[in-house]
This record gives structure tokens, C-alpha cells and sequence, in this order.
């Protein structure tokens, strides 16, 4: 018998033809599910392009386990022979897979025990009169608190997959083509930096050293504030490096080093977060541990989290040599949660074999001809990827400005802009330059230096209009555009930025501090380029810096 009149399968299926992204499909076969009332959860699983693992798309869990819904997201599965896990079978086998606490056994026993199930159904994504015959797109995880799944529920999940069938291969072909399009066009920013720090992490012997670089590196790329390295030794993983973005974590980072020095982690799934990442071989991401701290765990993650405290964005990877773990890097956020994404996890994951390959090297102070061609085919890698390194942040995250970037795609876009216009209102730039800033770091230290970076960007921010744009160039310099803006206009801008600046003094660990700024700017010229406008206001600030700095100087 339908569940669904005809009526409701028009109604449906014509929300289902409205749309052709995945996660929008997704909601909607959720809610459908949902609707049934005869459910406690679901996980909707969707195979990789490869047709290798299984991917979690949609995760609904029971109440108690709400707050785990965005650690599953995107958990892998690997489509291996033999697999314990339901998922995998009923995709393999192309048919329902079920168990209940009666008949369960083994990995799936201690699955329904840990998740209060009473009943679990894993279900081919296909209609079951074509499961042979066609595509298998994924599996839907059916999860029941008490009860059984009986053939009702199940006969409804079917002629829900019947009608989602077709436009879920549609969207999943369109989700794949588009993520190849979006690797295609992201722009090769940090190439060749980055490519010059796999060319002296391969140089390197001193294991001390690969830590300190590659730790640097990845404070670069993203925004954790502590790194740890573990390697397995004698059977256990061994603490070797933890290293902090800022000093202040420097308390906390030589406590928790203590610690794990004194109750390392042993390889068992059950001592914690970190060996789960090395048994397992696959990463572990918490967006936000602060939301599941209150569950069971082992007592060497209580330790952790009660010596680290508050703890955010937790991720660990395995670091692999020759696609075994010999290691983990765990990464810890303590003010901020983070949003990693996958191309994020794709290139830690680059990194971590990297990592692996120069750690092992490290220990035999010596290169092989295999790491040559392992760098030689991760160079090919990171040049395929290279767009995945485009999106960066578009603020200078000391001073809180705009950075570089930003300011070099808004000039130009901005003199595209004033050409078109009929009424020409004026455009204008100007550099600062901080006088004397190397001597004042050798002087006052590069923390004071740092203070009065950010003091400096507090003036200009007061001084610039909602239309400008501030941003710190590099170093001691920084630009501001202002549209809107004459000659005569930008001169009385610079000379009350420069005087505003000479008047604040900054508070140091030096004491109270302050600084002098050279100005150089210039309005736009007929045929004027971002080079060529660019480079007026630079020669500028050149004279500026000649006649003596502390001084405006227009071109």
C-alpha cells in the first residue's frame, strides 16, 4: 500500500525538481524522513567520487546526541571488504542490512549499546526493484530508541527513495563537476612560498627543527593557537613537540606537556581522542568541544581538557609515511571556533605525509631518491590544488585592517570604476610609512613594535571615511584609498593623519611610546593604472622620507 497519494507525490516531487544542489535535496529527504514519526535518527551516507569510502552528508541523532551532529558531518567510511559497519554492507550487498539488540553481535552490538538503540536498519539509496541494475549513489543509516524498524517504516523509506532516486545522481554528478570547477579557479597565491618551504623541510635533518617550521607553517594557514606532534614509540604515542602561536599559552602548553610525558597515549581506541586518529587512520574534528564536555571520555582527554581548559576547535590528523600513521598533529583553538573546511583537511592531510616522510628522513639523516620523487609528485599535487590556497583572509589579523590583498583587488577595481563615471569626483592614495620603525623594534623589542602597529591602524580607522578603505601594505606601511577625493583633499587628509599619529603616544611594556609617520600621495590621472598610480604616490613618500620625514609630501 502507498504511503504517499498521488496528491502528496506531486506536491513533493515538485519541491524535489525545484532544486539541483545536493544539500538542499538532502534537507528535504531529511524532513521527509522525519515526518514519518516512527524514528529516532538517520544518517544519509553518499559514496565519494571515487567510489571508495562512504561519506556522512545528513546526520539527525536522537536528543541526547545532538550535539555530535556536526563531528559526524563529513565522517568517511571506506568501502572495505569485510566490513563490520552496516552502512558498508548494505552498499556492498545492495540490499537492507538490519539489527537489533536480540540478533546484534560484535562491532554493531557495541554500536547500539553506545548509542541507547534498541534497533538499527542500514538501507541502499536505490529502488529496490533496480538495486542491481543501476547506480548506487549511498546508504540511509535508520536509527529506532526502542522498538523495531518494522517493513512499514522500511516500505516507506522506500518509495521515498524511488521518488529521490534520479534527482539525488543528478545532484551528486553536479556536486562533483562543481567542486572540480571550484579547484579550477582558485587563483596559485602562496605557490611558490610554499613550494620554498617543502624544498628546506626537505633539506632538514633535525627533527627539532621540522617541528618548528612545519608548526610555523601551519600557524600561517590556519588560526589554532597550539600544535602537538605525538610519533609512536616503543608501542605508545610519545609527546615530541608542542608548540603555541602566543606566549601566553606558554602556562597551560608546559603543563599539559608534563602530563602526557607522565601518561603517554596508548594504542587503543579507547584511550582517547588521539589514539582513536592513530588506530583509525583517518582525522577527528570537534567544531566546538565546549558543547560535548560533558560526555563520557577517557581520563586521559579529561586531563586534557581540565589542564587546557577552554578549549574550542579540536582536530586531530594522523601523520602518515607510506599511507600507515606513525603519529598524530592535534590542533587546539582556545578563544575561537573554527571553520575547517575540506580543502583544508585535503591539504593538512598533503602535509601530515609530508610531515611523515621528513620526520623518518630526519631520523636517518639522509634523503632517498623515493623522497625526491614523493616531493616531485606532491609538487604536481599542490600545483593541481593551487586554488585551493586562494581564499584568504581579507584582514590583517594584527592591526585588524584590510590586508594587501584586499587593497590590491579594491584599487584596481576601484580605478575600473572612476573610468566609467561621467562625473569624476576624484580618487586618491596615500602610503604611510612609520620613520625610523627597524630602529625602533631593535629598541623598544618587537612586542612594543606590535603595539604601536596596531595604535597606528586605531588613527587611520578614526580618520577614514565608511567609503575608504585602510589597509596595512606590509611591515611598517600602510594605504588608504579614498574615493571622492581631489588633490587638495587627500593633502589636508595626510597632514591630519600625520599629525594625529605624532600626537598619541602608546602604552608599552617600554612605557608610554610614540612615533612619526612620512605620507605619500597622489589623485588619479588621466590613463592612470593601478601601477602607475601606485607608483606616483611611492615616489612620493620617497621625497617625504628625503626632506627629512614627519612630513606629507603630494604627487
Amino acid at each position: 500500500m502507498a504511503y504517499y497519494s498521488i496528491a502528496d507525490k506531486c506536491s513533493l516531487l515538485e519541491k524535489i525538481n525545484s532544486t539541483i544542489e545536493l544539500t538542499s535535496l538532502l534537507d528535504l529527504l531529511g524532513e521527509e524522513i522525519q515526518k514519518t514519526g516512527q524514528l529516532d535518527g538517520y544518517l544519509i551516507n553518499l559514496a565519494d567520487a571515487s567510489e571508495s569510502s562512504l561519506v556522512s552528508w545528513k546526520v539527525h541523532f536522537t536528543a541526547e546526541y545532538q550535539h555530535l551532529e556536526d563531528t559526524y558531518a563529513g565522517y568517511k567510511l571506506e568501502l572495505a571488504p569485510n566490513a563490520p559497519n552496516l552502512s558498508v554492507q548494505a552498499y556492498q550487498l545492495r540490499q537492507t542490512v538490519q539489527a537489533d539488540v536480540t540478533n546484534a553481535t560484535g562491532e554493531v552490538k557495541r554500536l547500539l549499546g553506545l548509542w541507547k538503540l534498541e534497533d538499527i536498519a542500514a538501507v541502499p539509496l536505490i529502488p529496490e526493484e533496480d538495486r542491481h541494475a543501476q547506480k548506487l549513489p549511498g546508504t540511509i543509516v535508520l536509527l529506532k530508541q526502542y522498538g523495531k524498524i518494522t517493513s512499514e517504516i522500511l516500505d516507506i523509506l522506500n518509495e521515498l527513495i524511488g521518488l529521490f532516486y534520479a534527482p539525488l545522481c543528478n545532484a551528486l554528478d553536479y556536486a562533483v563537476l562543481k567542486d572540480y570547477q571550484s579547484r579550477f579557479e582558485a587563483a596559485a597565491t602562496e605557490q611558490s612560498r610554499f613550494l620554498q618551504f617543502i624544498v628546506e623541510m626537505n633539506n632538514m635533518t633535525s627533527p627539532e627543527r621540522i617541528y618548528e617550521m612545519f608548526s610555523g607553517e601551519l600557524f600561517h594557514k590556519l588560526a589554532f593557537d597550539m600544535v602537538g606532534f605525538f610519533l609512536i614509540e616503543n608501542e605508545v604515542l610519545v609527546s615530541k613537540k608542542i608548540s603555541i602561536v602566543n606566549p601566553r599559552y606558554e602556562t597551560r602548553r608546559a603543563k599539559w606537556e608534563q602530563y602526557i610525558q607522565a601518561h603517554p597515549y596508548q594504542q587503543n581506541t579507547t584511550d582517547g581522542g588521539i589514539s582513536h586518529a592513530f588506530m583509525r587512520n583517518t582525522h577527528l574534528l570537534f567544531p566546538d568541544v565546549q558543547k560535548i564536555k560533558h560526555l563520557p571520555m577517557s581520563p586521559n582527554d579529561q586531563a586534557t581538557l581540565k589542564i587546557l581548559g577552554n578549549i574550542r576547535t579540536l582536530l586531530m590528523v594522523p601523520i602518515r609515511f607510506q599511507n600507515k600513521p606513525i603519529g598524530v598533529l592535534v590542533f587546539f583553538s582556545f578563544t575561537d571556533t573554527l571553520a575547517i573546511s575540506d580543502s583544508d583537511l585535503s591539504l593538512l592531510n598533503n602535509l601530515s605525509a609530508f610531515l611523515g616522510t621528513a620526520i623518518i628522513n630526519g631520523r636517518n639523516y639522509q634523503l632517498s631518491l623515493e623522497q625526491h620523487r614523493e616531493i616531485e609528485r606532491l609538487n604536481m599535487i599542490l600545483q593541481d590544488k593551487v586554488k585551493e590556497l586562494a581564499e584568504q583572509a581579507a584582514t590583517d589579523k594584527l592591526t585588524g585592517l584590510f590586508n594587501f590583498r584586499t587593497f590590491e583587488h579594491e584599487l584596481n577595481r576601484r580605478i575600473n570604476e572612476f573610468e566609467r563615471q561621467t562625473d569624476k569626483t576624484g580618487l586618491s592614495i596615500a602610503i604611510i610609512d612609520i620613520d625610523h620603525f627597524k630602529k625602533f623594534n631593535d629598541t623598544y623589542g618587537h612586542n612594543a613594535g606590535n603595539v604601536v602597529l596596531t595604535g597606528v591602524a586605531k588613527e587611520i580607522n578614526k580618520l577614514v571615511r565608511k567609503m575608504d578603505l585602510a589597509c596595512r601594505y606590509g611591515g611598517e606601511e600602510f594605504v588608504v584609498i579614498l574615493s571622492k577625493c581631489d588633490p587638495e583633499g587627500i593633502r589636508i587628509f595626510a597632514e591630519r593623519m600625520r599629525t594625529a599619529i605624532e600626537a598619541t603616544s602608546f602604552d608599552t611594556d617600554a612605557g608610554k611610546l610614540s612615533v612619526t609617520v612620512s605620507i605619500g600621495c597622489t589623485s588619479h590621472q588621466p590613463d592612470d593604472t593601478y601601477e602607475s598610480l601606485f607608483t606616483r604616490a611611492d615616489q612620493a613618500l620617497y621625497r617625504a622620507k628625503e626632506n627629512g620625514r614627519n612630513r606629507v609630501e603630494l604627487n
